[in-house]
Parts: C-alpha cells; structure tokens; sequence
C-alpha cells in the first residue's frame, strides 16, 4: 500500500510538473495578504501621493528579509522596518517632514538604547533599498544640491549615494563610486545584495550603465559598463535593434544577468518601403563582472496574450519585462490586454518556462512595488485610494516541485 501511495505521489508530481514546464501552460500562484497600512503622516502610515506643490512624487520602495519587510518612503523621508504582521518595528525618519514618533522611541544618535526606536535623519529623498544578512540597511539617497556636479565623460548628473545604517538603525557611513565616502553615483537604477553581503549599485549615464560591485566593508571591487552603443546581438545579427529592458545580479550573485529585447524592421513587400518595427525576441546575457565579457546566453519564449482573438488572427509574441532573478531561475513578469499579470520563470539549468498567474486587482494599482527575495519570495506594496496593501507570492513553495 505504502509502495502504491508514494507511486501515486510520483506521478502527481511528474504530471505537475510536465503541465508547468511549457510556457503556454498556467498555474495560478496563491496570494497571501500581510498587512495594510493607511496614508498620513503619522509613524505607522504611508505618504504615497502628497507633496507640496503638487511635486512628482518620490520613489516608494520594499525589500524583505528573513518575513521582515522594509519601505524606504520618499515622499515622507523615512524608511520603516515592519514584522509580517505589520507591527512596526523601527523607523529612521527625517524630524521635519514627519511629526514626532508615539508608538516607537524616539533615540538620539549615538544612543544605545535598545527596543523599538525611531532614529532622526535628515533624509531628502530615500529610494531603493536593501537589506544584508546582518540586515545592515543599505538605502538610495540624494545629496544637497551643493555637493552635485555634472561628469562630461559619461554625460551624467553626479547626485545619489547609498546610506548604510546598522541593524538599530544608526547611520554608518555612504558608498559612492569610490567606495565609502565616494563620488555620488549618476542616476541609480538598481541596488542589489549578493549572498556573500556584497553591495551592487547599478546606475544610468548619458552611454549607459555601470555596476558598481562593493565588498562588505565598502571597498570597490570592480566595475562593468554597458555601453547602449554597443549592445550585444544574437548570432551578430546586425540588422535587429536592441532595446536594454533589465540588469540584475545573477542568481550566485557573482555576476550580472542582461535582459535585451530586439526589435526588426516591418518592410511593406509591395513598396519595400519601411512601415515600423515588430519584436523579434529577447535574450538574457550573463556578464563577468570581473572581465566585462558576456558568459552565457539564453533565449527566452515571448508572452503571448491568454486573451481570445477574434476571427482567424493569430496571437503575436510580445516581450516579457524583467522582474529579478532566483533559485536559479530568471523572474519575469507581463500584464495582458484584459489586465490580468502573468509571471513567467526560466529556469538557466533546464532552459524551460513555467507560466503562473497572480491575482492584483485594479483598485489596487495607484501605486505598487515589488521584490523577490533571493529564496523565490515575491512581495509586493499595492495601493489603493484607501490604504496600502502588503502581500505576497511563495514561489519557493512551488518551484522545489516543479524543479528537476
């Protein structure tokens, strides 16, 4: 009976996972909700929309580590540290645009009081974050106008750093291109950390991006560049057009991953006249950090809309957009004609799609940010016109099935 039963459970699992290895098949992923916070001013509130001057709003960013969840709130100046129940946990905020703490404690710098503190910063504008295995807080910021300059050479404004604060939310020190105490970055794009604690900062110039690699103490270890002149093409192909859709850390966080989309001509044949440009296909390129040389590339299936098509048309590919990389796999995500979000995961070893559905409903897109962890948790911050929801996707728990 024994031997039957686990037979049984075998050809479950092989059935689950032949169904979810072709990227036409989908299996719709459960969504957990966490918690909500409202919007206000107040510590455990959200300033999504309002600025002074009706001012483009700021950069709202998550990041989770270890079911701790982390929202650099640019709008409010202050990054908030949360449980997965959302009790608020620590908060560094800027005194004058936010009034003083009540639930937290408010601590001095150098204080060393324990607990659930609030500790002052001047912060101008937070963006993206991250958060190490010590869950130092590494956090975009922009600095004074004073300290700005403009580089010729890569045809950029040189004005953000990355803040670092230890666990209790004390300021420790900034990276800039140098390292700690550096130049400020151009335009940051992406903030990553490997698991070996290394601190990536990907920023965009006038030519094109550059990764900054750090080590856990803040030494430069290396720099890439991608120059958008000089875009790799599959087999050569001179004739396609490439258009640079995502950078992230490859999934060993030891180099970096190149999503490129590429795009052809559409040449009337009566006329040969040129009338527009069609996709031809995506690629996701593994780049050496340490030689700028391409390792690796592979070619990923286009997203084709579920939506039925009228009469006899035949549905038309269109590219995936990069949503991050995990447990060895590229994450992509794509929203269809009928609103619906779709998340495909290409996994580097089998070189094979598994498609999934998640549910986001549309009251809830005023505003959203998303982070997958690198153990293949997807959260995501969705606004709707009442409050902010915090919820997430366990991919982890499906793909350890459906993996080889």
């Amino acid at each position: 009976m024994r031997t039957n039963t686990l037979f049984i459970i075998a050809l479950a699992t092989l059935a689950l996972l032949y169904s979810c290895s072709d990227s036409k098949d989908v299996q719709l992923l459960q969504r957990e909700q966490l918690f909500t916070l409202g919007y206000g001013v107040l510590e455990d509130q959200l300033n999504l929309f309002n600025l002074e001057g009706n001012a483009p709003a700021l950069k709202t960013r998550l990041a989770m580590r270890d079911g701790i969840f982390f929202i650099a709130n640019g709008n409010a100046g202050k990054v908030m540290s949360l449980s997965s129940f959302g009790d608020l946990l620590s908060m560094v905020y800027n005194p004058d645009k936010n009034p003083a703490p009540v639930v937290l404690k408010r601590a001095e710098p150098g204080d060393q009081a324990q607990g659930r503190l609030a500790r002052p910063y001047p912060f101008a504008a937070p963006g993206e974050v991250a958060i190490d295995s010590r869950r130092t807080i590494f956090v975009e910021e922009r600095v004074p106008e004073e300290r700005r300059s403009y580089d010729e050479a890569s045809q950029s404004s040189l004005e953000y750093v990355v803040l670092r604060f230890s666990r209790e939310g004390e300021y420790m020190d900034f990276l800039g291109q140098e390292g700690v105490g550096g130049t400020p970055f151009p335009l940051i794009s992406g903030l990553y950390l490997s698991p070996d604690d290394e601190c990536v900062v990907v920023a965009l110039s006038g030519d094109g991006w550059t990764a900054y690699w750090f080590d856990p103490r803040g030494i430069l270890l290396s720099t890439v560049t991608i120059r958008r002149d000089n875009l790799p093409r599959p087999e050569g192909d001179v004739q396609l057009f490439p258009s640079m859709d995502g950078i992230a850390l490859s999934p060993d966080g030891k180099n970096l991953l190149i999503k490129i989309d590429y795009y052809r001509d559409v040449v009337d044949q009566d006329t040969k006249a040129r009338t527009g440009i069609e996709f031809a296909s995506s690629w996701v390129w593994l780049l050496s950090r340490s030689s700028g040389v391409y390792l690796e590339r592979y070619e990923l299936p286009g997203f084709e809309s579920l939506v039925p098509v009228k009469g006899n048309a035949k549905p038309i590919a269109r590219s995936w957009d990069l949503a991050g990389t995990a447990l060895n796999a590229v994450f992509l995500s794509s929203v269809d004609d009928d609103g619906s979000t779709y998340f495909g995961v290409y996994d580097l070893a089998s070189k094979s799609m598994s498609r999934f559905s998640i549910i986001i409903e549309p009251d809830e897109l005023m505003y959203k940010s998303f982070y997958l962890s690198p153990d293949g948790i997807l959260s995501a911050l969705l606004a709707s016109r009442y409050e902010a929801r915090v919820v997430w996707w366990r991919f982890d728990r499906v793909l350890g099935v459906l993996r080889p």
